[in-house]
């Protein structure tokens, strides 16, 4: 006798076991009532969830008709929540909504309110799963409520990556960010490491989605280095293979990509995870195609698109292993190969795409299904009708277009294609020159403002540097020949001169990550008030000096939204040049004035002013004009150059206004902290 398999044997106990438990249970609601009987439906429907779904959900309903005959709230709503999760779990997402709504009223009539938060998330991720992403926003609000209302940080954290999440799909990459780091702290307070690295990964797709590579990189490495900590392989796969998605974006980084690709396809391997490896294959095909070892980009990408197929993996896959193809063989040369693959490319996007639309009137169809307005159900049906029509007649036209054309290219290829190859090499490189032009002139216009700054830096380094280097000279060689007023002049002069350097070298740092990208656009919500008292005080002994008087007309409370280093540089920089082109005993006042949504910030001195020429080069890295302060202080005109440059990044404006002899005002608009932000 051939003896069966013992996982075999196990498995067949299981589904006896089951069965006879199924007809136990049955057998006992003949002589079952009340709260009894509902249990007993409650058990029937868990054991019969995966065999027989439609009689599970008949169970679950038949025990919350037995709650309501009792009028037993606290049962009802726990039985109504868990009737929600049955269908949530079945993927019948527009069903499941209603029932946790009737959950959340009865939890709120029984003044019961510790799954409410629970319930929200289970609505809003259900209305994800449907594509209702506003939908899911406000549920998921609702649930993190709850959470802040009794504190509960693990269940914040993760509504915080659910927003996240919904925020990504929606394309709202600044909202993602915000959610994604909000989860990050959280979860460092609870030292929940899986949340911080998930929160870590999902910093890194926001950034990478809104093409900020660098910052990606960054959350990449941070979430594997937390999916390390705890052992997870298969997270650790994801978020390398993520680090593979965004060096291949950079371009010069292709070997790196490789790399990241190769041990992210080896773990998945390792987990026997199929759908996984599929992926990861269409990112190695790419890159060795990238590379130009077509022979090993064609061997990945013809296995990982028959494994896609044979799995039926979805379209979505499918098209992009031919759209691969399409690029590997048109590098090759091989126009036919590649016109067939990008063919097929075509029609399986086609395909996705009427999936798609198909999908979203199943979901349309599902989400009034069960209502009883008939009007609507009847109007929902017509439209999911013509639509229908539509697809064919589409398809029809399609197919017709499709036999045109090949009959067409029959006729004509033996005579056109090679005039056809050499329009379309010219096209190519006509293209390419184009981009190579712009990027050439874009280029040579970078240098020559580099170029141009560093010039204006070394001239202006020169002055303090001969002063410090002359005064240092004569105090360490001839100490003894001055008396004290005269050292303490020299020591004064190189201080002086110390300062411009140090001035002049933080205008270049500034402007040097301004222009590479290192400088980040960070705005948050702070108020102006303490940044302008902070800035005063800096300024004020050098104000003394020339016995300027440093005012203000600035009212409290007032809070913008921007980058607070950014605008502390923008303030000093105008105020310290009122200070230097003012002449002693004058006076600087800086006052605010709000509008509806921006602050404007004025800073007016009695200073010697400036022509309308001068104000037209004023913020021009071009500009040839330079002047020296009233008691002969140097000047570049970079700070103000710098100051262009943030209040640009800090979406706001600045200006000035002068006449010469009349003193000058500088005035910058900074956005006002709204509900919005």
């Amino acid at each position: 006798m051939t003896k069966l398999p013992l996982l075999l044997l196990v498995f067949l106990s299981f589904n006896l076991f089951a069965s006879s438990g199924v007809d136990s249970l049955t057998n006992l609601l003949t002589s079952q009532t009340g709260e009894e009987r509902a249990l007993t439906l409650q058990h029937l429907s868990s054991l019969t969830t995966d065999s027989d779904t439609a009689q599970s959900f008949a169970y679950f309903r038949e025990s919350i008709s037995i709650y309501k005959e009792l009028d037993d709230l606290g049962s009802l709503a726990k039985a109504q929540y868990a009737y929600g999760d049955l269908l949530f779990d079945a993927g019948e997402y527009a069903r499941a909504i209603p029932q946790y709504r009737k959950a959340i009223e009865q939890y709120i009539q029984n003044d019961s309110l510790s799954s409410v938060g629970e319930i929200y998330n289970s609505i809003g991720l259900s209305y994800y799963f449907l594509g209702e992403f506003e939908n899911a926003i406000a549920s998921q609000i609702e649930a993190m409520k709850d959470f802040e209302r009794a504190s509960s940080l693990e269940d914040l954290s993760r509504i915080y990556i659910n927003m996240g999440m919904v925020y990504n799909r929606l394309g709202d990459y600044s909202s993602s960010i915000e959610y994604y780091r909000k989860a990050y702290k959280t979860s460092k307070i609870t030292n929940d490491i899986n949340r911080m690295g998930s929160s870590c990964n999902g910093l890194g797709t926001a950034h990478y989605n809104a093409n900020r590579l660098d910052s990606a990189k960054v959350y990449f490495r941070k979430a594997l280095g937390y999916f390390k900590q705890i052992d997870n392989e298969e997270r650790m796969a994801a978020a390398i293979n993520n680090m593979g998605n965004v060096y291949v974006d950079e371009g010069d980084s292709l070997q790196v990509a490789l790399s990241y690709y190769q041990t992210a396809y080896k773990i998945y391997e390792k987990e026997g995870s199929l759908l996984n490896q599929v992926f990861v294959k269409e990112g190695l095909g790419c890159v060795y195609g990238e590379l130009g070892n077509y022979k090993k980009a064609l061997e990945i990408l013809r296995e990982g698109l028959k494994t896609a197929i044979e799995n039926k993996y979805g379209y979505y896959i499918i098209q992009l292993y031919y759209e691969d193809l399409a690029t590997v063989y048109e590098k090759m040369g091989e126009i036919d190969r590649a016109y067939s693959a990008y063919k097929n490319f075509k029609t399986y996007l086609d395909s996705m795409r009427q999936e798609e639309r198909l999908f979203q009137a199943a979901a349309i169809e599902k989400k009034y299904e069960f209502t009883k307005n008939e009007a609507i159900i009847s109007r929902l049906n017509a439209e999911k009708e013509m639509t229908m029509i539509q697809l064919e007649k589409d398809k029809a036209f399609r197919n017709l277009g499709v036999f045109a054309i090949l009959i067409l290219l029959v006729i004509v290829t033996y005579v056109s294609f090679g005039n056809y190859n050499r329009k379309r090499v010219n096209k190519v490189l006509t293209e390419k020159n184009i981009k190579i032009e712009s990027q050439k002139n874009e280029l040579e216009q970078m240098n020559a403002s580099k170029n141009k700054f560093f010039s204006i830096i070394a001239h202006d380094l020169k002055n303090p540097l001969h002063s410090v280097l002359g005064y240092s000279f004569l105090l360490s060689h001839e100490y003894d020949r001055f008396e004290d007023k005269d050292r303490r002049k020299y020591a004064q002069d190189i201080y002086n001169s110390t300062n411009n350097i140090f001035r002049l070298l933080q205008n270049l740092l500034d402007w040097s990550k301004s222009q590479t990208g290192r400088l980040q656009y960070e705005p948050i919500i702070f108020e102006l008030s303490s940044l302008q008292e902070k800035i005063c005080n800096l300024l004020q002994p050098i104000a003394e000096q020339k016995n300027i008087s440093l005012k203000y007309d600035v009212p409290g409370n007032v809070h913008v939204y921007a980058t607070p280093m950014m605008i502390e540089t923008v303030l000093r920089n105008i105020v310290s040049n009122a200070v230097k082109f003012t002449p002693n005993g004058g006076e600087v006042f800086i006052s605010f004035r709000r509008y509806e949504r921006d602050l404007c910030v004025s800073v007016k001195d009695t200073g010697i002013g400036m022509s309308e020429d001068e104000l037209e080069q004023l913020f021009s890295i071009d500009s040839k004009i330079k002047k020296k302060g009233t008691n002969n202080e140097d000047g570049s005109g970079l700070g103000l150059i710098l100051c262009k440059e943030f209040i640009k990044l800090n979406k706001g404006k600045i200006w000035a206004e002068s006449q010469p002899g009349n003193g000058s005002t500088f005035h910058f608009t900074v956005p006002l902290a709204t509900a919005d932000n």
